[in-house]
């Protein structure tokens, strides 16, 4: 081991390098590392799943489906490599107020060829853009955002035709979420910044109904536990801070107010603890929040997504990464979870962050100062 800085440190390893044609000598003892790859800690030879990276998720996905993780993978990277910086900038310049260099952007780098002139307007083309984004860095396979959205969207329009109360709701919510639209942009920014120690939860959505019990057995090679645990941690609870929208579309569809809960709760949620109006529910655990928003068709996937048990368990305090097993493992959960089962739920945590920021973009337009209400 040499150098004392980064540009300069090296780890330097005495063995032998075989190439593609040579033949294993016996007893030989191999070393197979790839941080992207779940690999096997004893592997002696190129035979057991997990010993060989470059063709371990070949064999377990098979050729069609690796060619297609493969191009959504890619497909994240590069957008968070090259378009992310521009939404970064974009939505920087939203939030400081600067429509003058806003709109340069824009028109430079998202093909907007007018002129955003009003506030609302520029709202709309900044998650556009975001969205733009974060949906590519998400990946198509198993995400359920087009689907939330859109059924929210139908929800909040129609909602907006019949009452004024809604609108109102919506409006005054919105003028006091920015500092939240704030938060939920900044976190995003840090998932993105990090991509590369997350974005492998991406492969736990290509798996096949028990072809993943291979990878129970095998380690990844990364050790960013802290880091990514804190990411996940934030943005659960940011995302629980955006569950608002949805709920309150749903009670003034069904109940013509978006404070009125009706009859209708979850379960699981004390009758003492069920919300008269969206203040009370703003103050309920984020289980509870979960529920009543999984509880509507169409939005099932937030119960998944944002897992309260799942959470406990990643986030208990004596949770950590064991280097030898590969799992999260607590006090509390013995047998715990991989590394790769972790990254996945990082990765749900995400698709529900980026999802809610373009719910709560219904809030951030209606509180626009271009509408007189």
């Amino acid at each position: 081991m040499s150098g004392t800085e980064l540009q300069n440190h090296r780890v330097n390893i005495e063995c032998q390098v075989l190439s593609g044609s040579a033949s294993e000598s016996p007893g030989m003892r191999v070393v197979t590392i790839n941080p992207f790859v779940p690999s096997r800690y004893d592997a002696d030879s190129f035979t057991p799943d997990g010993s060989f990276p470059t063709m371990t998720l070949l064999q377990a996905l098979g050729q069609d489906t690796y060619m297609e993780f493969k191009s959504e993978r890619d497909a994240a990277l590069e957008a968070g490599q090259i378009l992310w910086p521009k939404v970064r900038m974009l939505f920087q310049y939203y939030l400081q107020g600067n429509s003058d260099m806003f709109t340069r952007i824009a028109q430079q780098h998202f093909g907007v060829t007018w002129q955003p002139s009003t506030s609302h307007e520029r709202t709309s083309v900044a998650y556009q853009a975001m969205g733009a984004a974060t949906t590519v860095i998400t990946g198509s396979t198993g995400t359920t955002s087009a689907k939330v959205i859109g059924r929210f969207s139908r929800k909040h329009l129609a909602a907006m035709e019949r009452n004024k109360d809604h609108l109102l709701a919506f409006r005054r919510r919105g003028q006091s979420s920015v500092s939240l639209e704030r938060d939920v942009f900044t976190e995003l920014n840090r998932f993105v910044e990090h991509h590369e120690s997350w974005e492998l939860g991406l492969l736990g959505r290509f798996f096949e109904p028990g072809s993943k019990d291979t990878f129970d057995e095998l380690v990844l090679y990364r050790d960013e536990f802290s880091l990514v645990r804190d990411l996940y941690q934030h943005g659960f609870e940011l995302a629980c801070k955006c569950l608002w929208p949805l709920v309150a579309a749903q009670n003034s569809v069904l109940r013509g107010n978006p404070d009125e809960f009706g009859d209708v709760h979850p379960d699981r949620v004390p009758e003492k603890q069920r919300p008269k109006n969206l203040d009370k529910f703003d103050k309920l655990s984020n289980a509870f929040k979960i529920a009543y928003v999984a509880q509507v068709p169409g939005w099932e996937s937030f119960e998944s997504l944002l897992n309260n048990r799942r959470r406990n368990t990643i986030g208990h305090a004596t949770a950590h990464h064991d280097l030898q097993t590969g799992r999260i493992v607590s006090d509390e959960s013995v047998s715990g979870m991989t590394y790769l089962d972790f990254l996945s739920e990082v990765l749900g945590v995400f698709e529900a962050l980026s999802t809610l920021a373009q719910v709560l973009r219904a809030s951030r337009v209606a509180s626009s100062p271009d509408f007189d209400v």
